[in-house]
């Protein structure tokens, strides 16, 4: 399950919270549709403000090779600074094992990220605020979509209340919709899943997703390779200011095939951590000058 499938199950429409099998409790459970839309809005404020947050990131390392994707092991440490367009998102490594790559390597990263940079620049015409405006509406769309297409693969119910991190939480569990037919690569990923949503009760925040797969999982139409049913997946969320929460961890547990025939054995985690505001919004936070101005606004 990819991130982007993940945080789209955050987005659940008022029918979801249907008032059956509830645990116990002393207290009602909040209504509903009041609880619903204060959800919704803080995750679309996160997903609207996601652009605005430079942070690290440590991942389990994918091993390649020329037939394609054969197993993980190993882990990198990146400098992650956003961008609205795709293109110019740029993931700075900067450890191999825990041990600092090297200045030639930061240099030669550094100066291919500015030769994408001054590309996109040539392209714009000198128009850089309207591209930037362009791409921020272009990204707002392509996440509504799969938002939406996420929303209708599932099927989505409320369980009742429990205690997650010391912190009362709704439990609601999901499951692929019969019948539904995704068109996004989110939805389809999505319908591939069932497991069960934490949502802070106090904060109206997503705290855990923990999703198990249905059905067999194909990379490269199944020729590259293939996961199998009851592959897990776990996504938490945390405060990291006191505007939003933003993911802190992902992690994916699986086994398969690779090429038909070796055996695939996937255990893969992602951290996403010292998340950062920026002064403003950038095409380019790594290259404006805003970022680099106030003490300890870049990671080292």
């Amino acid at each position: 399950m990819t991130v982007a499938a993940v945080r789209a199950l955050f987005f659940l429409p008022p029918s979801v919270f249907l008032l059956t099998g509830l645990v116990q409790s002393d207290r009602p459970l909040p209504d509903p549709d009041t609880f619903y839309r204060a959800v919704r809005e803080n995750l679309v404020r996160a997903e609207r403000l996601t652009h605005l947050y430079t942070y690290k990131e440590r991942r389990t390392d994918v091993h390649t090779n020329p037939f394609g994707r054969l197993g993980t092991g190993g882990l990198s440490l990146y400098e992650v600074y956003p961008s609205p367009m795709r293109r110019l998102l740029y993931r700075r490594l900067v450890a191999r094992d825990g041990r600092p790559v090297s200045g030639e390597d930061l240099a030669e990263q550094d100066r291919q990220y500015r030769e994408r940079v001054a590309g996109v620049q040539r392209d714009s015409g000198g128009d850089v605020q309207g591209l930037l405006g362009q791409q921020s509406e272009d990204a707002r769309q392509r996440r509504q979509r799969a938002i939406d297409d996420v929303v209708d693969a599932l099927a989505f119910e409320v369980k009742g209340r429990t205690t997650e991190s010391g912190a009362p939480a709704i439990v609601i569990a999901f499951a692929p919709r019969p019948g539904a037919r995704p068109v996004t690569r989110q939805g389809r990923t999505a319908q591939k899943f069932a497991g069960t949503i934490w949502v802070d009760e106090a904060a109206a925040e997503v705290m855990r997703v923990e999703a198990t797969s249905t059905d067999d999982i194909s990379y490269g139409l199944g020729l590259v390779a293939r996961l199998n049913a009851g592959t897990k997946a776990t996504v938490s969320r945390r405060r990291v200011d006191d505007q939003v929460w933003m993911p802190t961890a992902l992690t994916l547990d699986g086994r398969g095939r690779a090429l038909l025939l070796r055996r695939l054995v996937v255990d893969y985690a992602i951290e996403w951590f010292e998340y950062r505001r920026l002064p403003g919004e950038s095409l380019a936070p790594f290259l404006d000058p805003r970022v680099h101005s106030q003490p300890g606004s870049r990671p080292q």
